[in-house]
């Protein structure tokens, strides 16, 4: 089965899923009818609404798998969705089973899987929505989230303007550390989430030191061996990793525990490392906030198909379609450039683009995803987006790349996956096995 194939058949996946949904939401609703309407003649009709829905589910999580590894789509997100994919298709069978046999079980355990279904069908079309739609889908347009909602990270308009504890800092806090340490929850006393509660400590005193990195308990506890008792963050959780101790470190040692101090000051290394992780939107575009509807309008009648991520940054998802492209995909690149500081998302698959044209994409310094695959694009080509310092997804399958010719990609400190199916790419290459090493995922098919 070739790779083609497999994309073509796991296409159908949007499809198919909502007949599932249907289904097993009917069998749902027909079991609180016969139980509260007492209606007993129905429970065969929520039987077979379960299975319909089992057997659809099952076909539907097939579907995604297959279409999961034609690339594009985010790890951690595309993880849980499958897991609650699979999750949902194996408590769809169990309360089949249960209902089919339902003189045999108590009726508490029929109850108990139809919640535990829903919940898990819930979860799985929560995150396949956020693959699709971006992850903030639900909250984009609802009445006053932007004026309610916390920000998890500001938006700057130059590096200059990024502070070591509000932008670098406080971030991996937030995400390594505040589950255990904040309000409602702080172990050991310690609640960090401010400078403040941070630099007050917990109940064994102050867990930072200025200028002394080595006395400071909240550098020796994420530095300890991971199987000590001490080690944080503690319970399994993921550990920090190598940079973002160090930038903690230099922030103690050298920037004095100063909340205000600024990125510039730190070495060159640490700021290149946070420069991809930081919210940098640029100054024309914090200015220019709204986006420009009427060029979108313009783009649709040309035959992209534009479709907005995020109403907060402006950030855009727009496709090429192959069968618009038509050979004239070069000049059809050059209508975005208006918006190419908003393109997070970018889809050129089938286009017919060149390697001349990869200089013009580069351009796009805010892409995350970018697919370009089944183009005849060649390894001179791709030397050319090493300075997309956003990008994370990059779909190379079906072209003329080689792994002597990918080495450019490394510098891209932030790409997480790399498709390389149909290429003369091996696995067992050295500079395969290296980027791969340094938690890049990279995937040749199934």
């Amino acid at each position: 089965m070739t790779e083609d194939f497999i994309t073509f058949i796991g296409r159908f996946h949007p499809l198919w899923v909502h007949l599932p949904i249907g289904f097993l939401i009917i069998a749902v609703l027909l079991k609180g009818y016969v139980v509260l309407g007492k209606k007993p003649v129905l429970q065969e009709a929520v039987s077979f609404a379960l299975f319909l829905g089992t057997i659809s589910a099952l076909i539907a999580a097939l579907l995604g798998f297959l279409l999961s590894r034609s690339g594009g789509y985010e790890g951690d997100l595309l993880d849980i969705h499958l897991v609650a994919g699979w999750t949902t298709v194996l408590l769809a069978g169990i309360a089949w089973w249960v209902n089919k046999n339902e003189h045999r079980f108590p009726k508490k355990l029929s109850y108990s899987v139809l919640g535990f279904l829903v919940l898990s069908l819930s979860v799985t079309g929560h995150f396949g929505g956020s693959l699709t739609h971006g992850e903030d889908y639900l909250t984009a347009y609802a009445p006053f989230w932007g004026t309610q909602e916390k920000s998890t990270q500001r938006v700057l308009a130059t590096i200059e303007e990024a502070e070591v504890f509000t932008d670098v800092i406080q971030p991996v806090l937030r995400s390594k550390c505040q589950s255990c340490h904040r309000p409602g929850k702080s172990k050991g006393e310690l609640n960090m989430v401010s400078y403040e509660t941070l630099l007050k400590g917990g109940e064994n005193g102050p867990v930072i030191i200025s200028l002394d990195g080595g006395k400071s308990e909240l550098i020796r506890r994420v530095t300890l061996p991971e199987d000590h008792d001490d080690f944080m963050p503690s319970e399994g959780k993921k550990p920090l990793t190598e940079e973002e101790i160090q930038w903690i470190t230099w922030w103690i040692e050298k920037g004095n525990a100063d909340p205000k101090i600024s990125i510039m000051e730190a070495d060159e290394d640490l700021i290149e490392w946070a420069k991809p992780r930081l919210n940098i939107l640029g100054a024309e575009k914090m200015l220019a906030a709204s986006i420009d509807t009427v060029y979108l309008r313009t783009l649709d009648k040309i035959g992209f198909r534009v479709r907005v991520l995020s109403q907060k940054t402006g950030a855009l998802d727009v496709v090429l379609p192959s069968e618009v492209a038509n050979g004239q995909a070069s000049e059809l690149l050059k209508a975005l450039l208006p918006i190419k500081e908003q393109i997070y998302w970018l889809s050129l698959a089938e286009t017919g683009i060149q390697d001349s044209d990869m200089s013009l994409i580069a351009q796009f310094s805010n892409i995350h995803r970018l697919r370009i695959e089944n183009n005849p694009i060649s390894d001179a080509g791709i030397s050319a987006l090493k300075n997309l310092s956003r990008l994370e997804i990059l779909n190379l399958n079906g072209t003329k790349v080689s792994a002597s010719g990918l080495g450019p990609l490394a510098e891209i400190k932030s790409l997480k996956s790399l498709f390389l199916w149909n290429t003369s790419v091996n696995p067992q290459d050295e500079w395969v096995v290296k980027i791969s090493s340094e938690k890049v995922k990279v995937v040749f098919g199934a």
